[in-house]
């Protein structure tokens, strides 16, 4: 049988992992779509960890509003590489 505290520590190690893969991703090789995946996986481990656990640290709740933010930026950041391949692309048509 799983205590609240295993799920804690379930969530801990997963948004630990996706945050490792996101900063490896944004280092390394900066591929938007695993950007966004680690992102994505990061923020919805922490609010779930807050949903199923009221007692978790409020901080878990500033961090997931961060990884929203680095999420939104991501997207900003593809949109205006599509939209920049776009124009090349249709400039050498």
């Amino acid at each position: 049988m799983t205590t609240e505290h295993d799920h804690s520590e379930y969530h801990k190690e997963k948004i630990i992992g996706n945050l490792s893969q996101l900063e490896d991703h944004l280092r390394s090789q900066p591929c938007s779509e695993c950007c966004q995946k680690h992102a994505i996986n990061a923020s919805q481990y922490l609010e779930e960890q807050s949903a199923t656990n009221p007692d978790s640290n409020p901080e878990l709740l500033k961090l997931a509003e961060r990884v929203r933010e680095i999420r939104r930026r991501l997207q900003e950041l593809n949109n205006m590489k599509h939209s920049h391949d776009q124009q090349k692309l249709q400039s050498t048509v």
